[in-house]
């Protein structure tokens, strides 16, 4: 069985571990033009929901991936709900999500979400979830009333297109450049050994959580809490541009 992943705190990471498999990074997929993927066990993808929506990376490579598998699977990580991204385009014979962190810091405390996190069950559902993917149970999860709503609301005010301006960095940055090795679109360079974020931006996160000095920040932060799931490295999540970086 091979599991597609896209990761960039380490949450989708972690359940795509738990699942098993042989796990394939998306960006190192996307990078390497592959253009088919079979496997007789059955094909999967684990990544995490951005306002209400698949990540793009992850969009991108399913538009042009043609897959052989008998049984598909999208399970998907969230902080609160997966909205509409239950209903992602492709042919799915199971499709669950999973809440987790909530590591999204323009909206929630990041802090207050690591101490609640246990009121989430993680272990419980996750355990569920690979249960029913290794007897290859049919189940696709309908939308709830909160993630109807939540995904209309997405859809009617989207991420204003300036809100990679919202970044900034701290004088504690020591020029390391993490921030644009994790960049899953490329979108930071150094320019005199300080990051520059450019207008491509995710708001994913990665370079926000990731950096070792902390100073990548974001104006209207809700904390200055850092979050990587306690079982990923940062190596882990640098090593996703190589397509064989099986974790």
């Amino acid at each position: 069985m091979k599991i597609l992943y896209f990761t960039t705190t380490g949450n989708s990471l972690s359940v795509a571990r738990a699942i098993g498999g042989e796990l394939l990074p998306v960006l190192g997929l996307l990078g390497s033009g592959v253009s088919g993927l079979s496997d007789e066990d059955g094909v999967g993808v684990v990544c995490p929901v951005y306002f209400g929506a698949l990540p793009a990376p992850v969009s991108e490579l399913l538009s042009r991936l043609d897959i052989d598998a008998p049984y598909r699977f999208l399970v998907l990580t969230c902080g609160s709900t997966p909205a509409m991204a239950v209903r992602a385009p492709g042919s799915w014979d199971y499709v669950r999500s999973i809440l987790m962190v909530d590591n999204y810091f323009p909206m929630f405390d990041v802090g207050k979400q690591i101490e609640g996190v246990g009121k989430k069950r993680v272990g419980e559902h996750l355990s569920v979830i690979c249960d029913d993917i290794a007897v290859r149970r049919h189940y696709v999860e309908s939308p709830t009333l909160f993630g109807r709503v939540a995904g209309w609301w997405m859809r009617m005010f989207p991420l204003p297109a300036e809100a990679y301006r919202r970044f900034y960095v701290e004088d504690s940055c020591s020029g390391c450049g993490v921030c644009a090795s994790l960049c899953p679109e490329g979108n930071i360079r150094m320019s005199g050994g300080r990051p520059v974020i450019g207008s491509d931006c995710l708001t994913c996160g990665a370079c926000y959580h990731n950096c070792p000095s902390a100073s990548i920040r974001y104006r209207g932060e809700k904390s200055r809490v850092q979050y990587r799931h306690s079982g990923v490295s940062l190596r882990n999540i640098l090593s996703q541009s190589d397509c064989n970086a099986g974790m």
